[in-house]
């Protein structure tokens, strides 16, 4: 009985451990915790889309893999309408869902009032706390 219980235990510890160590990727989806860009080139994979965010000013868009990677998306000139966007498309120069996205390329629009447009990007980077505080102070100055 005794190694029942020690084995219970043992498993449910490990579980908790498990639980407590996976909440940082959970909360760094909605931007509640924002972790470091990882040590590797940048690669936004357009089959792997999880969410988007709107970065005041219309100059950028902050897209999450499925991987909780946070990636900015830096667009030549102002892109406008993106907030009225139900999904995310993006027209790239390469084969397939795992081709990375890349400077050249554009983000769709489709919507009722205008035969649809693109956003070109200028390039694309990893969100950093650094870029999340700027783009937080932007906002704040923009409710003003």
């Amino acid at each position: 009985m005794r190694y029942l219980l020690t084995s219970a235990a043992l498993t449910a510890a490990m579980t908790g451990a498990l639980l407590l160590g996976s909440l940082p990727a959970m909360g760094q989806a909605k931007g509640y915790i924002p972790a470091e860009p990882p040590n590797q080139p940048v690669c936004l994979r357009q089959g792997y889309i999880y969410d988007y965010q709107i970065i005041p000013g219309n100059r950028s868009l902050v897209v999450i893999d499925q991987a909780r990677n946070r990636y900015r998306v830096n667009f030549l000139g102002r892109c406008y309408d993106l907030k009225y966007q139900f999904g995310l498309a993006f027209k790239t120069h390469g084969v397939g869902g795992l081709s990375c996205v890349s400077k050249g390329d554009s983000v769709l629009l489709r919507n009722d009032f205008a035969n649809g447009g693109q956003c070109i990007i200028k390039d694309i980077e990893y969100q950093t706390p650094a870029l999340d505080r700027m783009d937080y102070e932007a906002a704040r100055q923009a409710r003003r």
